[in-house]
């Protein structure tokens, strides 16, 4: 047997070329095989998109390779593996067929919602650290039982904060004590502002206007010798001493009931009336701004140096960098951007970005949710404002980098006014909708489909139907009546208000277009000589009770929905500005039609030429 092995194992050493090439020929067969396997494999790979879909591969070849072994295992029906490929591939085309027609249904459901294409990365968003709600106090003054409601509601929608614009509504004292409006917050009132706003984890910024926007307290004949220009109460004056005296008490009083806080801004927007003065005029504009920057935070600092300080931005924007530079701008204050239309870029141009980047270590920025598109509207478009705060928030992921401490949030405003002798623009109950989008947006960093189930809850709205329709359609339904007229969120009542308003308002209008303009028998002239067919002024003035009706139901229901929102001198206001001018005209167009039905006997043409037209006829050369 040893002899054997010995002759077995000296052949296989003679041998031992031929079996080594044999051995080599043998490991090139089986590797080309695996790597044939792998190379179909990659090749399926490739055909893929989708690391979803690459997952589905992985595990259908992991289980192919598993069944392969057992049924080589067992000798039973062999199954190669470009027909197991085409089995994993039927079933990733299925699913790629179903997932391509899901995303198809999911761009068609985004186009109906009307939602405006901002290019946002949902997976990737850019989500402002800091959400400030802005409460414009100077008009419509909510009532502290809605104020409420309010707080957590904008909580739940994503708001870190609120920033507080009080002017004549807050309790001035002292000297200050006239420039208080009558139905102005007592101090109480704004000690549970602040407490209900902390028990909803909101932080507070107070506003104080220091510069422009001043009219609430130079209108008053007391302050008026602070004014820049005498017969204007729109800017104070600078360069009087008695100017920052005034600034320093304002300040001291509001910080006195806000000992909180930790910001403060201070205004300077829209100083339209600037080095006018005789103390002003020699002064370069940009300089006598930044020196008045400075003396008013030189004012907070000296009780208050931890204080950070806020801005608006528009008057910077025409500055040099230089200027700014050398004034240390950027060691004072923080300035807030504001731009309310959807081109941001139009008002704040690349290069002002670059100027306040190597200015300030840190920016805000401001959009709107109402009182930016009419002076007098009463419903906001929730669109446009959505579409402002989308690309606010595409410009902010742009921008942000550029800023050594980056941005530091965004806040959505809300103006009540204009300025202070405006009349009111949209209420805040009837903006709620217009928020609660820009809100969630601000939030998330998008606003598509996915965030349904938020808004709708925040809103209070009911369960949708079973069908599919949208639960916003804002190209066709803008100011979001149709779909949100069933919510009971705070103010609703408010909000349909503002849908019935308008109804009644078109065919108002149309009325008086057709009774004044479009017909000839009740014109200014007709009513002026008693000139007219009773007939048809009969006819003309047939839905004229109805209509008149209609407008004192629709005060009475103003009366109601406003109740626990508004004091009365607001709803009296509101229906002053939107309501009672209808009743006048009607009630012109009752009594004119009167007359005009009394008349039995008419002159003869021509008509004798009125006493004021005659005045003009002779100025322009009648005879």
């Amino acid at each position: 047997m040893n002899n054997y092995m010995q002759r077995l194992g000296l052949t296989a050493w003679r041998k031992k070329t031929t079996i080594l090439v044999a051995s080599g020929f043998l490991s090139l067969i089986i590797f080309g095989l695996q790597f044939s396997r792998l190379e179909d494999n990659s090749n399926l790979s490739a055909i893929l998109k989708d690391e979803k879909d690459a997952e589905v591969v992985a595990a259908a070849l992991a289980k192919s390779i598993n069944n392969v072994r057992f049924i080589e295992s067992s000798n039973k029906n062999k199954v190669s593996v470009t027909e197991l490929d085409d089995e994993v591939l039927n079933d990733i085309t299925i699913k790629r067929e179903a997932k391509s027609e899901k995303q198809t249904e999911n761009v068609q459901m985004e186009q109906q919602l009307g939602i405006p294409y901002v290019n946002l990365d949902p997976k990737n968003p850019y989500i402002p650290k800091t959400r400030i709600v802005h409460l414009d106090f100077k008009g419509a003054p909510p009532v502290i039982s809605y104020l409420k409601k309010f707080f957590p509601l904008i909580k739940q929608m994503g708001a870190t904060g609120v920033l507080l614009e009080y002017e004549d509504m807050f309790p001035f004292s002292g000297f200050l004590k006239n420039i208080s409006a009558k139905n102005a917050y007592s101090v109480d009132n704004i000690k549970e502002i602040l407490s209900l706003a902390e028990s909803s984890q909101l932080d507070v910024i107070p506003l104080v206007q220091t510069f422009g926007h001043v009219e609430f307290a130079l209108k008053h004949a007391e302050f008026a010798y602070l004014r820049e220009v005498s017969n204007s109460p729109q800017a104070l004056c600078p360069s009087r001493k008695s100017s920052l005296d005034f600034i320093t008490e304002l300040i001291n009083q509001v910080m006195a009931l806000h000992p909180k806080v930790k910001y403060l801004h201070i205004g300077c927007d829209e100083v339209f009336q600037m080095g006018e003065c005789d103390l002003c005029r020699l002064e370069i504009h940009e300089n006598l701004f930044l020196k008045h920057i400075k003396n008013v935070v030189d004012i907070v600092r000296i009780k208050y140096p931890s204080i950070k300080i806020i801005v608006w931005d528009d008057m910077l924007r025409h500055i040099s960098q230089q200027s700014m530079l050398d004034a240390k701008i950027g060691e004072l204050v923080e300035p807030m951007v504001w731009v309310y239309a959807e081109d941001i870029y139009r008002f704040v141009q690349p290069t002002i970005w670059e100027k306040y980047a190597a200015v300030f270590k840190t920016a805000w920025s401001a959009s709107a949710f109402k009182g930016a598109f009419g002076e007098t509207l009463y419903i906001p478009s929730a669109r446009r404002h959505l579409e402002n705060t989308l690309r606010w928030l595409d410009t902010m992921a742009a921008q942000s980098s550029a800023f050594k401490h980056g941005l530091s949030g965004i806040t959505i405003t809300g103006w009540q006014r204009y300025d202070h002798f405006a009349v009111l623009c949209e209420l805040l109950p009837a903006a709620i909708p217009s928020l609660a989008l820009s809100l969630l947006a601000a939030t998330h960093g998008y606003f598509n489909s996915s965030l349904k189930e938020k808004f709708l809850k925040a809103l209070s709205c009911p369960e949708p139907s079973i069908d599919s329709s949208p639960f916003i359609m804002l190209e066709s339904d803008p100011f979001l009546w149709e779909k949100l007229s069933r919510c009971t969120f705070p103010g609703s009542p408010v909000f349909r208000l503002t849908s019935r308003l308008r109804n009644i308002e078109l065919e108002a209008k149309e009325f008086l277009d057709v009774t004044l303009k479009q017909k000839g028998w009740m014109t200014a002239y007709n009513v002026r000589y008693n000139y007219s067919l009773a007939l048809r002024v009969e006819e003309l003035t047939l839905d004229l009770p109805r209509l008149y009706h209609g407008m004192i139901s629709l005060a009475r229901a103003t009366v109601d929905a406003m109740d626990d929102i508004f004091d009365n001198y607001t709803i009296s206001e509101w229906i002053e500005q939107r309501i009672y001018p209808y009743l006048i005209e009607f009630e012109k167009i009752e009594n004119d039609s009167v007359v005009l039905k009394s008349v039995n006997h008419w002159p003869s043409r021509p008509l004798p030429v009125s006493p004021k037209m005659q005045k003009l006829a002779l100025s322009i050369g009648l005879h």
